[in-house]
Order: structure tokens, then sequence, then C-alpha cells
């Protein structure tokens, strides 16, 4: 399907918040910071491209599951989420060029990228935005909420507990559909309840998050404004109340030199 006039323009904006979910061989979700996802220099409504660039679980899960599924959150909060289907990596041609140019790709101190990822779009969900007055209400009721006997995870770094219940942080949530198309659902507040259990509500931005069956695998990966990010992985429980929470089972770094290194537990 053509992806909205608003959809294309996020994802063309560099410092917005972009994440792709892919499904493990296990059938399990992953979700990755993908920030070259972006419109293809050919004017297709109906694709994203992006690099081959420091993903090398994301590529691995890919080339066994073409499904995947795609967020992006500005700095308005203006935010999209979506669908789509893997078509393969073009180590040459408009696609790779257009990556190699922009402007994130051409001044990054890492290695450039290998090839230019193809996803055809197969579902949008509308354009929304939460509003900032809203955030900091929720992140009240999140902390004054009860734990109601909910079973904690792993006790994540210090660091990495303070990135996710940090206020200006993006996240994303991923979880399988039934219909086997795993989902990347922007959350915004979290609150850590207990040692690894991230507490989080649905919302208006991210109501999909209501339509989810639980407990299920999920994974849940975040950035910051001075671009650190991090990734979980563990099991969403529902909480009552509009209310899930990810019991924390594994902590990986998603930041360069050693992206996709697991911390929790250690390798």
């Amino acid at each position: 399907m053509e992806l909205s006039p608003e959809a294309r323009e996020l994802f063309a904006e560099e410092m917005a918040a972009k994440f792709l979910a892919t499904v493990d061989p296990e059938g399990r979700p992953n979700v990755a910071l993908i920030v070259t996802l972006q419109p293809p220099p050919d004017g297709r409504k109906d694709r994203l491209i992006f690099g081959e660039f420091l993903m090398w679980r994301s590529k691995e899960y890919l080339a066994n599951n073409p499904r995947v599924g795609m967020a992006c959150v500005d700095t308005k909060l203006k935010m999209v989420t979506l669908t789509g289907d893997f078509r393969g990596f073009e180590r040459t041609g408009p696609y790779k060029e257009a990556i190699d140019s922009s402007p994130l790709m051409r001044y990054n101190a890492y290695s450039g990228v290998r090839s230019a990822g193809v996803i055809d779009v197969r579902e949008q969900d509308p354009v929304r935005r939460a509003s900032f007055l809203s955030i900091p209400l929720d992140l009240v009721r999140l902390m004054a909420a009860r734990r109601d006997g909910l079973p904690g995870g792993v006790e994540m770094p210090r660091l990495v507990r303070e990135k996710f219940t940090m206020l200006t942080s993006i996240k994303a949530l991923a979880v399988v559909g039934e219909d086997g198309y795993p989902r990347a659902i922007p959350v915004l507040p979290v609150v850590e309840k207990g040692s690894g259990l991230l507490l989080f509500r649905a919302a208006a931005y991210n109501r999909e998050l209501a339509e989810v069956r639980t407990p299920c695998p999920a994974a849940m990966a975040l950035v910051t404004m001075d671009a650190k990010s991090y990734k979980v992985k563990g099991e969403l429980l529902s909480a009552g109340r509009g209310r899930y929470a990810l019991r924390v089972e594994e902590v990986y770094n998603a930041m360069p030199p050693r992206v996709g290194e697991r911390i929790v537990p250690p390798e």
C-alpha cells in the first residue's frame, strides 16, 4: 500500500526515532533502532529503504523471515506505525547511493553501509501525536500504580535502567501479531516497579497496545536525545487498567562499537 504524505514526511526526518521490528527463528520479536529508514529516492510511495549498518541480529532474522514492523516518532511526538515485507538488500544502485549520501551516513565515525535494504509497505496505522502535557501526567499515574504481585525480572544495570525511565527517551515495544507480523509500538513514559519490571500504559497515541494478547514474548528498544540506545527482551504482562509490564529477561547494548552485545546475562 502507499504511505500517506504525513507518514512519508515523518520517515524523511533525519532526527526522528525510527525502529524496525523483526522475528527471530523461535518466533519471538526483536526490535532495533534503524536511523536510516527513509523513503526511496525514486519517489515510490509504497516502499521504505534503510542502510545495512550495525544491525547483525536484525539482518540474520530478516534472512529467515521477511515480515517486519516499523515505528517512527519525531521530536514533536508525531508518530506512525507500519507493517511491511522485506524484499532484500541491494549492494549497488540508487537506493545504496541515497543511503550513502545521507548526512547520517556521510559523517558517521564508523564504516559506511554495505547495502540498502528494501521494504514494501503492507499496512499503515493513522499518524498520531502524543501531548507533551500528558506525558508527565502518565508518569505520575504509573509511579503511583501498585505492582499487584507481578513477577520481577533480571536486575538491569543502573545506566540502562535510567535510560528506560528517562522521561525524554523514546521507546518502541515489539510484539508478534496473530498474523505473524511483528508490531513496533511507540511507548513514552516508563517506570520500573521492583527489579526488572518495566511498567507503562496504553494511551491514545499507542492504542494498538490494548489489542495485544498477554502474556507474550516482547522486546523494547530506546533512544535518547544524546543518541544512547539499549534493548531489553522478556515477557509482556497485563497489569490491569490499561497498564502493561515488561518482565525483563535479557539486556543488550545497542550502541556502536558493541551493537548487539548482551549485557545481562553476560554472553
